[in-house]
Parts: C-alpha cells; structure tokens; sequence
C-alpha cells in the first residue's frame, strides 16, 4: 500500500512540475496568418476607426528574413491585403524588430531602419528601449510589473508599463504599433480589439462583443467613463472624478513621463471624487491612472505647474 501511495505520490509531483513548465513556456510572436483587430478615437475632432493588420508572405531586407506586414482590405482568410506596413520579426531573444514602417499615424515620418518593437526578455525594474519615437520623449520606459493570464489554452506573461500593457504572443493593448505610435495629449486613443489567428480568436478585449465591430460613433466605442480632472492643468488644489462613483476602482496612479510611478492613491469605497495637489509633483505632464484587480480601466494625462 505503502509503495503504491509512494508511486502516486511521485506521479503527481512529475506531472505538476510538468504542467508548470509548460506553464510558463515562452509564446512566439505571432508572424503568419495572424490579424490584429484595431480601433482609434478621437474627440477632437470626433472620430472612430476600426482597421486591422495582417501577416502575409515573406520578404528580406539586408540578408534578414521579415514577415510582411499590412493594414487589410478585409478580414477573412487568405488575406485580402492593403497598404504595405513594413517588415517585422523576431529573434532568439525574445524581441520583435520593424523596419521600413510607414504606417503610424503620428508621427507621419516613416521608419526605415530596422527598430526595436518590443522586448519580452526583460524583467521588473529594467528599461526597454523601443522603435525612434514613442510614448515617452526618448522611446524608453520602465517594466513596472510581470504577470501572468491565461489565454487561449497558455500562460503568457503580462507586462504593465502602467501606460500600457504588453502579452506575450499578442502585443500591446493600446495595438500592435503602440510602442513606436506617440501618444499624443488630448482625446485620441487606440485600442487593441482581437488578435485573430487562423481564423480563431486568441484574444478578444473584454470592452468587446466581437472581433471585428461595426461602430459608427465614440459614444459606442467608449464604454467606460472618462476622467474628469479640474480645475488644470494642476496649480493648487485639484479634484478628479470619473463621472460616477469610484467604487469598481481601487487605487489611483500618477506616472511621470519616464513611467516612474510618483504616487499611489488607495481609493476609499463610496468616494465620488479624488484630491491632487501640484506640491505633490514637479512641474511637468503626468499619467494619471486607475485600476482594479491590477487591470489598467481608464487612464489619461495631466499637466501640473508649480510657480
């Protein structure tokens, strides 16, 4: 009995080890047969548009092999391709180059040489350097946490720039070209809606029912409320509020613009309203964050000045 119960025991532990290993297994970024479902906002004026990007054929530049990359004409297999969007791959380090990229919207200049897209080597604490622009002033930030969610079968880790969020084998939240895509101040945003592999949807945005919408205004598109901040840019005192109460939020978040979190605000159940004030920060634009269950809902940014 003993020997059996031994036998059972070691069984167990050999296939836990087993599934945690498989667990934690590096998934590839996706390079053939792949779309990426895509929306963009804007407020100012008011805009919506879904796009996707596609994976189709091979190409080489200076000896490297490169997948072709381009925004599509429609969103069915085989790929009904549009405007060509660069070449992208990646290496033995787990990180994802683009070269000869022309298609981010802001800035208009196109990426001719070859950049670095993203980087899923890394660790908490270290530094990622990106593309020639990007959402911060010298295309670097900081990886601020690592986790890991379940998708699609596997356990892809998750990293939280508190800005934005990369998944392995996905990209980022805020789309596949955010890294290199300035963000400007305002009310433009883009969002990532589905990765569709195959013809199979890996990943789907819990803000949407389906991988590919039809949206025709914002007020479709925007289902969480916006931060309201006033009176700014931040001088003395100022108040920020989400146009509802702040019970599904739990903590409040400021960035400065190098991803440096500044300052941490738990939110008390049944606040309706959040204080900042300019003594707390340098002069300068932050991000201002909020989150619950470490999932990034609204973020947006704001400008402090102290005399």
């Amino acid at each position: 009995m003993k020997r059996f119960l031994y036998t059972f025991l070691f069984t167990l532990i050999i296939a836990l080890f087993a599934t945690e290993s498989r667990a934690q297994e590096y998934v590839p970024f996706p390079l053939s047969n792949a779309i990426w479902s895509e929306v963009f906002t804007s407020k100012q004026p008011d805009e919506v548009e879904t796009y996707q990007f596609g994976i189709e054929g091979d190409t080489v530049y200076n000896n490297i092999q490169y997948s072709k990359l381009y925004l599509l004409n429609d969103t069915v297999y085989p790929l009904s391709v549009g405007r060509y969007c660069g070449g992208i791959r990646e290496d033995d380090m787990k990180r994802i180059y683009i070269i000869d990229c022309d298609c981010v919207m802001i800035p208009t200049i196109p990426i001719i040489d070859e950049v670095a897209l993203y980087d899923f080597s890394k660790s908490i604490g270290d530094t990622l350097f990106v593309g020639i622009y990007s959402f911060y002033p010298y295309s670097y930030f900081i990886i601020n946490e690592i986790d890991s969610i379940l998708i699609d079968g596997n356990y892809r880790k998750r990293f939280d720039f508190g800005v934005e969020e990369w998944i392995e084998g996905i990209g980022s939240t805020r789309g596949l070209l955010s890294p290199i895509q300035e963000q400007p101040t305002g009310y433009q945003k883009w969002k990532l809606i589905c990765l569709n592999q195959e013809g199979s949807v890996t990943y789907l945005n819990p803000d949407f029912n389906s991988c590919f919408p039809i949206l025709t205004s914002i007020e479709e598109q925007e289902r969480q409320p916006h931060l309201m901040i006033y009176p700014h840019p931040v001088t003395n005192t100022s108040y920020l509020e989400v146009g509802a109460q702040l019970a599904s939020y739990e903590v409040l978040e400021v960035y400065n613009i190098l991803g440096k979190l500044e300052k941490r605000i738990a939110i008390t159940p049944g606040e309706t309203r959040i204080e900042l004030n300019n003594k707390d920060f340098r002069t300068g634009i932050y991000l201002v964050v909020l989150k619950a269950k470490n999932q990034l809902l609204i973020s947006d940014k704001i400008l402090v000045i102290n005399n």
